[in-house]
């Protein structure tokens, strides 16, 4: 299922990720369990039985956060372009770019950890002029600096629209979440898996905002909907080609 690719206001944005999680609500949840659900198992076995689980469980989700989100989007850009992917094909295209990811990753968190230190404004600066650097990494396979670089020269001009997207995709992913975490609280050795379940789901949803809101910004920066047409143009083209010469053959 492809998508509309042009520039989109900012309810549009909200509500088109809403779209594609329902669309792909398998896909991209089981993106997602395959992560979170072993965490939540490993923290319910902290509860119910030894606290070594829970220091294995935060490891694990250290070591599992980046291989997800990298799958994540992999998979929202291919299904917002209307192309196939699997939750195999998505994270063996992550972890093939696991090494430079991470690298780009631990300057950046360095550098915004250092500019809060000196100030909390320039932190947040810098933190949301940076909210593309994983879609840049990812999409684009642009690391270090030059991925900063990239997501700084894709919101110029629009740092305001972007903070208030970044932080309402947030706060519609997190409510729930929160919410739901709440009560699964009172439940017995499967509360946490249960909130790892929920949590599967609903962090999807920021994450395609991010995707959405990123290709919103090639649209507006560079004319990523116009290359996008004319791409399918061209393979429109190509495929009604080579069924032509197929009949021709066959006739």
């Amino acid at each position: 299922m492809a998508y509309d690719i042009h520039p989109l206001s900012f309810g549009e944005v909200l509500d088109r990720g809403f779209r594609v999680l329902r669309d792909h609500l398998v896909l991209l949840a089981g993106i997602a369990a395959v992560v979170l659900m072993p965490f939540g198992v490993l923290q319910a076995l902290a509860q119910s039985s030894s606290k070594a689980f829970g220091t294995l469980a935060a490891i694990f989700l250290l070591l599992g956060a980046p291989v997800l989100q990298a799958a994540l989007t992999v998979a929202i850009a291919n299904v917002y372009l209307g192309k196939p992917v699997s939750i195999e094909d998505a994270y063996r295209s992550a972890i093939k770019i696991l090494v430079p990811l991470v690298g780009t990753y631990l300057v950046l968190y360095v550098l915004l950890t250092l500019a809060f230190i000196c100030l909390i404004i320039p932190g947040i600066y810098l933190m949301n002029c940076w909210v593309f650097a994983g879609q840049v990494m990812i999409i684009e396979q642009r690391f270090g600096m030059d991925s900063m670089r990239r997501s700084r020269a894709l919101i110029k001009g629009a740092w305001w629209a972007t903070f208030g997207i970044t932080l309402a995709a947030a706060v519609i992913s997190e409510a729930p979440t929160m919410a739901l975490a709440a009560i699964w609280s009172f439940i017995p050795f499967f509360g946490p898996i249960l909130s790892a379940a929920t949590r599967s789901v609903t962090s999807t949803y920021a994450a395609i905002v991010i995707v959405i809101y990123y290709f919103d910004r090639r649209c507006r920066v560079e004319n990523f909907d116009l290359q996008y047409l004319a791409e399918q143009i061209r393979s429109d083209a190509r495929k009604e080609s080579a069924a032509s010469a197929e009949g021709s053959i066959v006739a």
